[in-house]
């Protein structure tokens, strides 16, 4: 990749490329392999007083061009996947107006994605044209030491499949929640929201063989929005070498969509491959998250500690699949200078909480990591070498949230060593 921007005082506009080319295997009995690439043009701008009443206007642009091949044991394509995609988002931040400071924008997408199956039996999912709308609006207010923030979007998406239904959909968001301040340095607060997502294209329309997760995948085009009824409660310390953040969350679900493996085998491009239904039903999901850390910016001795966990159940009273683990870690640093160093570990507890559908708890583990870097000036630049160690303990490492945890581990032992410019 590569990027440049030219900066002034006026704010700055810069564009940048990227391509990324890429094969790996894939843990199936038949040996397969994806062969992928990826090709990406963004612009980044930024203008400051662009009109009367508005501090700054934003503008990005993005193209991105995706492909890849999944391949047999002789390097034959079974299923082609196309991504091409156009992004565009607008952005006014405006000066304060009845006391409210926030920014108005839009943001489009316009998206073409295919899965085709060489052997012309199944096509994973059709050529669809994709496209989307929305407009949005974030304003903050302080109301003597209680700060309130407010949010708006709304937003319009159509899918148009070749030779199956065309689905249009009328999105709404919006969100309320306030800080107060306890003490000095320390504060509360609540979020209230409601978010509305349209299924994805996968989601409507899949009807194929999709060998990168060894499923033969089955949609639905009939299927109606996501609405979730979302309430966050926070507590945190903002100042200080010792600081803290603990959240607690409840989301309610209509319509959440989820894959379901339904014990049936299919076979397809000569390899039996389990059928996955994409459904929907009611859920609820809630949670907790928690950080703690001393010294996180400054030069020294710096550590941090942190804890998440999460429960997502339907309605009807089984649990959502593929959940993730509880986790605990913490991390030491230290900082002098050019010179930067630390240690990670962390524990994910054992993953027993299964949908009806699913066989197999996923194992308990520790991944332990350090990291070394020093900076050093090359001609004016910065010049960074690094060196990561990951999974110093050589785990057998599966991710409840993988369709593939049963066959397919983290990578064991490994280290990176490398070197980076600023310029």
């Amino acid at each position: 990749g590569a990027g440049a921007s030219l900066i002034g005082e006026w704010g700055h506009a810069g564009a940048s490329f990227s391509l990324l080319d890429s094969l790996y295997g894939i843990p199936s009995g038949e040996g397969a392999r994806i062969d992928q690439s990826q090709t990406r043009y963004d612009i980044d701008s930024l203008v400051n007083t662009p009109l009367a009443g508005f501090e700054t206007f934003k503008f990005k642009l993005g193209y991105t061009d995706y492909q890849h091949a999944e391949l047999d044991v002789d390097n034959a394509p079974e299923v082609q996947f196309t991504n091409r995609s156009l992004e565009s988002r607008w952005e006014l931040a405006h000066k304060p107006l009845a006391g409210w400071h926030g920014t108005l924008g839009m943001q489009t997408e316009n998206t073409h994605f295919a899965a085709l199956s060489a052997h012309a039996d199944h096509d994973t999912v059709p050529d669809t044209h994709s496209t989307s709308v929305a407009g949005f609006l974030v304003e903050e207010r302080d109301f003597g030491k209680l700060r309130m923030n407010a949010g708006l979007r709304l937003e319009s998406v159509k899918r148009r499949p070749d030779g199956a239904r065309q689905r249009d959909f009328d999105l709404a968001s919006y969100s309320v929640g306030g800080m107060y301040p306890l003490l000095p340095g320390y504060s509360a607060g609540v979020t209230l929201s409601v978010a509305q997502r349209a299924p994805a294209t996968e989601e409507l329309y899949s009807e194929g063989p999709h060998h990168a997760t060894e499923t033969f995948d089955i949609g639905n085009p009939n299927f109606s929005k996501e609405t979730s009824h979302n309430i966050e409660l926070t507590v945190q310390k903002t100042t200080g070498l010792l600081r803290w953040k603990a959240n607690l969350f409840e989301n309610k679900v209509k319509d959440f969509v989820f894959g379901h493996i339904t014990g049936n085998v299919v076979e397809a491009d000569g390899e039996e491959l389990r059928e996955r239904i994409f459904e929907q039903a009611d859920a609820s999901i809630h949670g907790a998250e928690a950080e703690i850390g001393y010294n996180q910016h400054g030069q020294g001795l710096s550590m941090r500690a942190f804890a998440d966990t999460s429960r997502g159940k339907l309605e009807r009273g089984d649990s959502l699949p593929l959940q993730p683990a509880t986790r605990v870690g913490f991390d030491v640093g230290y900082r002098k200078g050019p010179l930067r160093t630390g240690v990670s570990v962390m524990r994910a507890l054992e993953q027993d909480r299964l949908a009806s559908f699913e066989e197999t708890e996923t194992p308990a583990y520790t991944q332990v990591g350090a990291n070394l870097s020093y900076t050093q000036k090359f001609r004016n630049h910065d010049l960074t070498w690094f060196l990561l160690a990951k999974n110093l303990l050589d785990e057998d490492i599966r991710l409840s949230t993988s369709l593939l945890k049963d066959v397919s581990p983290l990578p064991g032992r490994n280290f990176v060593f490398g070197v980076r410019t600023r310029f």
